[in-house]
């Protein structure tokens, strides 16, 4: 059944452009987050953080240092619940329990950084479906924000894998989802792929620089 005015789902920009986005989840540690900055800022490059409400509360310097720095900032809820129970084998949460969660991370994030996540969510484990795309939408999130390529840092790939798996899912528009976290070798591979993909004649933008 409709269930109003809903979201829309993206896992790929314009592909007329070739432009790619660089993302990074946040959630559980600090992991190498500061390493991701340095190489994103030596290589002046602006990317996307989907940031829960309790990975911000719990770093607000890497916070304040990736909103310093001019990255998109993306709501990821406030302590990466699966809104759908696929992912966890949890029942579904409530719209009310959605849109909590959505409103704390972006209460919590804006609160320490001026900057506001609207119109972006990305929802933990990828896990949407039509009634979240909706309740997202109910909450102030216009966008919510797929990939077209995973790395797989978060599920242990090295970061040989990794830059395979980045330079082989290369196309216009392209939105690519990594990790900050010290699990995922994402880091590690990063400066690689820039390299690999600027060789392949791509440049690199915001969730918002990418899309049509």
């Amino acid at each position: 059944m409709p269930c109003g005015p809903a979201a829309l789902e993206v896992s790929r920009g314009d592909p007329s452009r070739q432009l790619v986005a660089l993302t990074f989840d946040t959630g559980s540690d600090a992991g190498y987050t500061l390493q991701i900055l340095e190489t994103l800022r030596n290589e002046k490059i602006k990317a996307s953080f989907a940031i829960t409400g309790h990975w911000a509360r719990r770093y607000p310097d890497l916070l304040q240092a990736i909103a310093a720095d001019g990255h998109l900032l993306m709501n990821h809820s406030e302590d990466h619940p699966s809104f759908t129970g696929l992912s966890t084998g949890a029942g579904p949460l409530t719209r009310e329990e959605r849109i909590s969660q959505l409103q704390q991370a972006e209460e919590g994030i804006k609160a320490l950084t001026g900057v506001s996540t609207r119109p972006y969510f990305r929802p933990p484990y990828g896990d949407a479906d039509g009634s979240v795309l909706c309740d997202a939408y109910a909450a102030g999130y216009g966008y919510v924000v797929m990939w077209s390529v995973d790395t797989a840092g978060w599920n242990h790939a090295t970061s040989g894998q990794i830059l395979q798996t980045a330079l082989a899912g290369a196309r216009p528009g392209a939105i690519y989802i990594m990790h900050v976290g010290s699990e995922s070798a994402d880091a590690a591979a990063l400066p690689q792929i820039i390299q690999g993909l600027r060789a392949q004649g791509y440049q690199f933008g915001t969730v918002a620089d990418v899309l049509p």
